[in-house]
């Protein structure tokens, strides 16, 4: 698999985390505002990061930065893909809260799940989420995931290809006729 992996569409740039930037994604997932949202909340160490980034497989790791309008504001994935299932662990955050309650996630999922679904094949892609994370949930759902279970700790959420590809015309749609901005 290409390490240096540039998938650009809908306005935006997912360029594969590489090992320059792992301070930054390191900094950004130590930060509260995001730490909040994960299961795993410890702090991660220097020694930490890097440990993780050297055991990364990258043919069944995707871990994209997002770019947008020139700056790196986040961080979207499909992890732990099994090509035998054809299935993945998909995850995003976006750190630059300019960015919030904007399209730009929605516009990244795009890009990253055409990638999965209809460059690597996939059938389907699963999240899982802290369950009062409210925001992620509509998200997920908006997309077209399913809820699968859930209890109060998590949702555990699929996404089929077929799914994703019937609302990707909904969501292309929305976006072009409300056209949102950032607040």
């Amino acid at each position: 698999m290409e390490d240096n992996l540039v998938l650009t569409n809908y306005g935006v740039t997912l360029r594969r985390l590489m090992h320059d930037k792992i301070e930054m994604l390191r900094q950004w997932r130590n930060d509260p505002k995001i730490q909040q949202h994960m299961f795993y909340r410890d702090y991660i160490t220097p020694e930490m990061q890097e440990r993780w980034f050297a055991n990364l497989d990258k043919n069944c790791n995707y871990y994209f930065i997002i770019e947008y309008e020139g700056k790196e504001i986040g961080l979207i994935n499909v992890k732990n893909v099994s090509y035998e299932k054809r299935n993945g662990e998909s995850g995003v955050f976006i750190y630059d809260e300019t960015y919030l309650n904007t399209d730009v996630a929605y516009r990244a999922h795009l890009v990253m799940f055409d990638y999965m679904y209809e460059v690597l094949k996939l059938d389907y892609t699963y999240s899982h989420m802290i369950s009062d994370n409210s925001r992620a949930l509509r998200f997920a759902q908006f997309l077209g995931s399913e809820i699968v279970k859930a209890d109060e700790s998590s949702t555990y959420c699929e996404l089929y290809a077929e799914k994703y590809l019937t609302n990707k015309n909904r969501i292309q749609f929305l976006k072009s006729r409300n056209n949102y901005k950032r607040k």
